[in-house]
């Protein structure tokens, strides 16, 4: 699949046809999977070894969001019927708040793999 790098186009959410987009992301973070069928990608990872594992792991997200499995508003995420919620950069899950993005959340684990 070929990407393209460029300026974000709103309206579309389909991992076949997905936008990735280079921008200055906070700390820690290398890259997000929007619902709007794009990818922010730091500008500190682009040429590096790591981009495509990076870039893999997203698309497994943006393929999960196309089905229906996993969806996210500013204070939730939604996880195969489930809604959890989310504040401060963390989610609550289970009964215990994870950092987003955090290898324990079971999203993260299947696209880890």
């Amino acid at each position: 699949m070929a990407f393209e790098l460029g300026k974000e186009k709103r309206g579309f959410k389909n991992s076949k046809n997905v936008r990735i987009i280079e921008k200055n992301l906070d700390d820690g973070v290398k890259a997000e999977a929007n619902n709007d069928g794009s990818i922010y990608v730091d500008p500190s990872i682009v040429h590096t070894k790591e981009y495509k594992k990076i870039i893999d792991h997203e698309m497994d997200h943006m393929k999960r969001m196309d089905n229906g499995e996993l969806d996210y508003g500013d204070d939730w995420v939604r996880w195969r019927g489930n809604t959890y919620q989310r504040k401060g950069g963390k989610i609550l899950y289970n009964t215990k708040w994870y950092e987003e993005g955090d290898h324990d959340l079971p999203w993260e684990k299947l696209a880890n793999k």
